[in-house]
């Protein structure tokens, strides 16, 4: 047994060794002795002994190595002249062939059945064929996604977030992984999750709309204006048919960071994508360095024929708040059909708060109100409650609400939440209890949360921004904007429900122009908006 063990290492070096030095011996051609033959022999056929055998514990075990040799009656000889000793490469490709082949077949089957006792989806194929190995990553990557899936059931968090860790490590290619595990760790990593959404952006370029839309919100949702600024000039400049609803973000970011570096910077880009927003920019940048006057010039009379769509929501809204209202107005009547109703009505609905014009404003709740009440619709009004809080018209709307029976899942959470935020802001704690009871009785959601979102209202929370609440809150694009530009800092007051809390602002005398009637508000048709999610280029 020691020989056979001895022998088979030596064929493992002779096969390789052994040839080479018969190679070299026929390419000298007589000019070097034969490596192989006795050298005190006559170097002839079947008389000729050989010396390379001499130390194998078997010499017909030799002949694997080199099959000139045979037994003759005088033992064992080589059965060539010298001049013919020759290699046998295609018998040592052979067995070392032979030889890794069944080391890698081995290997195969041993890493197959340890992933399948594992758990992992995977058969031989993708285990032995070199090209198909990615498969053996996302099929890992699947195993634990859908461990992460049972740990959420389970309501085990941090498990089912190592787990998706684990999912994302082994098929980075694998986009639901990622974005998952972006949106789970958005809130208590925002770092790492930051660097997950960026990685998808790059590694997964025809799904950039969806992962920036979805970095967006929750960048938005925990204040991150600096990050969103950044995502959104990037946006602008790639002239994507978002580009109104990234230079809205950029704008409204801007603002609350009350930093101008990215506005600077697009204004500065020669790219053709940023040329048509200078008009916005210029005046932009005039708000920002305190010059109103103007800023109020560049809205009315340059020259906006080129700038998206995006550009007259910024004209109407921003001469609304310079308390310019029948200027807005009268820029909605020109060029409102260009944007969506959404839009449009919410133009409006600003405008006629700011001037404080009641019978108009009424008016067009009611038409909001006398059809089929829809989530867009909860949206947009909920939207201009907490900008405009009115206890009075909120009662209208929660009515309305009730009497339409709109049952809560997930599709109704928004509208939820949003009235619920209205209710909170407008001071009006019996709705607000109400709601609470409801949210948390269908939905599990935690009560001590919906408690800590009421102290926010109430002004008792040691929270001094919004944001620390909004990653909780499954709210629609808009009413995030809306708390936040109410919201910007400490938590304020709630106001009292006699005495509604709006920005301060004169109402249009008749000496600054006509008053306005409830004939000359626009008639409005909006049975089911169009959702504004920030993303289309009719809901900048």
């Amino acid at each position: 047994m020691p020989g056979r063990f001895a022998d088979f290492f030596r064929l493992a070096g002779g096969l390789l060794y052994w040839n080479t030095r018969k190679s070299w011996f026929q390419l000298r051609r007589g000019r070097s002795p034969c490596p192989c033959q006795s050298p005190s022999d006559s170097g002839r056929a079947f008389e000729t002994q050989c010396e390379a055998s001499l130390h194998w514990a078997s010499a017909e075990r030799f002949r694997r190595v080199c099959p000139l040799l045979v037994q003759t009656p005088q033992g064992w000889r080589c059965s060539v002249h010298t001049a013919d000793v020759r290699p046998f490469w295609g018998r040592a490709f052979g067995y070392y062939g032979g030889a890794l082949a069944a080391i890698y077949l081995t290997g195969v089957l041993c890493v197959f059945t340890f992933l399948r006792l594992v758990g992992y989806p995977v058969n031989v194929f993708h285990v032995a064929w070199p090209p198909a190995w990615h498969r053996v990553g996302e099929a890992r990557g699947w195993f634990f996604m859908e461990k992460a899936r049972r740990a959420f059931a389970a309501n085990r968090p941090s498990e089912a977030v190592l787990y998706l860790s684990n999912a994302y490590e082994f098929d980075p290619s694998n986009y639901d992984v990622g974005l998952t595990l972006a949106k789970t760790l958005q809130s208590g990593q925002p770092v790492l999750s930051n660097r997950v959404y960026a990685n998808l952006l790059h590694q997964h370029p025809a799904r950039r709309d969806d992962t920036a839309q979805v970095w967006f919100r929750a960048l938005l949702a925990r204040g991150d204006f600096e990050a969103i600024s950044v995502l959104a000039h990037d946006e602008v400049l790639a002239g994507g048919q978002h580009a109104s609803a990234w230079m809205r973000a950029l704008v409204f970011a801007a603002r609350q960071s009350r930093n101008d570096a990215a506005l600077r910077t697009l204004r500065e880009s020669t790219s053709p994508a940023a040329m048509p927003w200078r008009p916005l920019l210029d005046t932009e940048l005039l708000l920002h360095a305190g010059h109103t006057v103007e800023a109020h010039t560049f809205l009315t009379q340059g020259d906006w024929r080129r700038v998206p769509l995006y550009g007259i929501y910024y004209q109407v809204s921003q001469l609304t708040e310079m308390n310019d209202v029948f200027a807005a107005l009268d820029l909605l009547a020109q060029k409102g059909t260009a944007i969506d109703d959404e839009t449009r009505v919410a133009l409006q609905l600003a405008a006629y708060a700011r001037q404080g014009a009641d019978r108009p404003l009424r008016q067009l709740v009611s038409q909001l109100l006398a059809a089929e009440l829809n989530q867009p619709v909860i949206k947009l009004l909920s939207a201009q409650l907490i900008r405009w809080p009115d206890p009075a018209f909120l009662a209208r709307l929660y009515a309305r609400f009730r009497a339409e029976k709109i049952p809560f899942n997930t599709d109704t959470a928004g509208a939820y939440f949003s009235l619920l935020c209205a209710a909170g802001v407008n001071a009006d704690w019996p709705m607000f209890s109400e709601l609470r009871a409801t949210i948390t009785e269908r939905a599990g959601a935690s009560a001590g949360f919906l408690a800590e979102l009421e102290d926010f209202f109430r002004g008792r929370s040691s929270a001094t921004r919004i944001t620390a609440l909004l990653p909780g809150l499954p709210l629609p694009l808009e009413v995030n904007y809306a708390l936040i530009e109410r919201y910007p800092g400490a938590a304020a007051p709630a106001v009292s429900p006699s005495k509604p809390r709006v920005d301060s602002a004169p109402v249009l005398s008749l000496s600054n122009g006509p008053a306005l009637s409830p004939s000359q508000s626009p008639a409005v048709s909006l049975p089911k908006p169009r959702p504004s999610d920030g993303t289309g280029k009719n809901n900048p």
